[in-house]
């Protein structure tokens, strides 16, 4: 990559911060234009109405970095802050949206759902997918506020199973993170969530059992436990900041968070296997067991996730220094597009089930 280009895929990612802006016009201008109150809705539109259709005008950049280029981009410290700043515009989001929660209660309530679902949106995108990375970082630090964000949207198991277990189990029957071929996003998404939570504690309580831990120690231990009281006191502070508005608000925006993240992970894994070999043994995780998608402007805002064929296949590589892989499989467009046809079932497995059967 030339050095100009390199120059501008670095300072591109400086689009993801920005993301929290549409989240303030929209609720700002409901509030202060009441025949506008339908703009709580903006958020929701941008990111998967406008925001689709200039990535597929913006096209894709497809990188293979040089040894030398990956190197530098591991040690970027432009690239190390921007996830901060991501996570530090969510947690102001949060709390500027808790505190007006008591007046966006007075507005219809086709507004009230569509700030609540913006506020999920925008949560899906700063806190998961930003504490997504953050976890998988080598600094103990970072990976604690990869938590805080997960925490702040009610899913802190998702540091435990997502690192401990999807990454280990990805493409297998025991995945509950890897939809099954002919699967419905409906019911993926109750799947996973509920298999996310229930290996999430069955990894910490083997943790502990094999420290020797049990009984209270069991449970000064457990860091899912640890994460789920973090949720807990935060939504005691959310009470207290916006009232039941504000308590309202904060665990329903976690829900639609959450639930957008296990739309993603629906397409990100969609229907592909490793081979397992006669004694039960799966191959190794590669490239090949992830969808991947190269369009720059997604890419730029959200840091790199639909480059999720390398990031299987190096789990400890930042955002910034992931590859492409045109051999890998290809989504035919960016993850917002991608959750549209989800929700609409027989449209997304006429485009999915034909690249799965091209592939064999």
């Amino acid at each position: 990559m030339s050095p100009l280009k390199l120059q501008l895929y670095r300072f591109s990612f400086w689009l993801a911060p920005t993301t929290a802006l549409s989240f303030w016009y929209g609720a700002s201008t409901a509030l202060r234009e009441p025949a506008l109150h339908w703009m709580t809705w903006w958020p929701l539109l941008v990111s998967y109405g406008i925001v689709p259709v200039l990535d597929l005008l913006a096209g894709r950049v497809v990188t293979q970095f040089s040894a030398a280029e990956q190197t530098r981009l591991a040690r970027d410290r432009m690239l190390r802050v921007i996830p901060w700043l991501c996570a530090l515009s969510w947690l102001v989001t949060l709390a500027w949206a808790l505190a007006i929660a008591p007046q966006v209660k007075a507005l219809p309530w086709t507004s009230v759902l569509g700030f609540v679902v913006s506020l999920g949106i925008v949560g899906g995108i700063l806190a998961i997918n930003v504490g997504h990375e953050l976890i998988h970082r080598n600094n103990r630090l970072e990976r604690m506020l990869g938590g805080v964000l997960l925490a702040s949207v009610c899913y802190g198991v998702f540091k435990v199973e997502h690192v401990r277990g999807h990454h280990l189990r990805v493409a297998t029957a025991d995945d509950p993170a890897t939809a099954r071929r002919g699967e419905s996003a409906y019911g993926f998404v109750l799947r996973s969530i509920a298999g996310t939570h229930r290996h999430g504690w069955r990894l910490e309580r083997d943790r502990l059992a094999r420290a020797g831990r049990t009984g209270w120690g069991a449970l000064v231990g457990n860091e899912v436990l640890h994460w789920s009281l973090l949720s807990a006191a935060l939504a005691l502070a959310a009470y207290a900041w916006g009232g039941g508005a504000g308590l309202s608000v904060m665990v329903a925006a976690a829900l639609v968070a959450v639930v957008e993240l296990e739309l993603v992970n629906y397409i990100e894994h969609y229907g592909l296997l490793r081979r397992c070999d006669a004694s039960g043994t799966h191959e190794p995780v590669q490239h090949l067991h992830s969808w991947d998608y190269s369009g720059w402007l997604t890419n730029a805002l959200l840091i790199n996730l639909q480059r999720h064929s390398d990031h299987h296949a190096h789990g400890g590589r930042g955002y910034g220094a992931l590859n492409s892989h045109t051999d890998a499989p290809q989504l035919p467009a960016s993850y917002a597009a991608m959750i549209v046809a989800a929700l609409l079932p027989p449209v997304f497995y006429r485009v999915m089930d034909a690249r799965l059967r091209a592939r064999k």
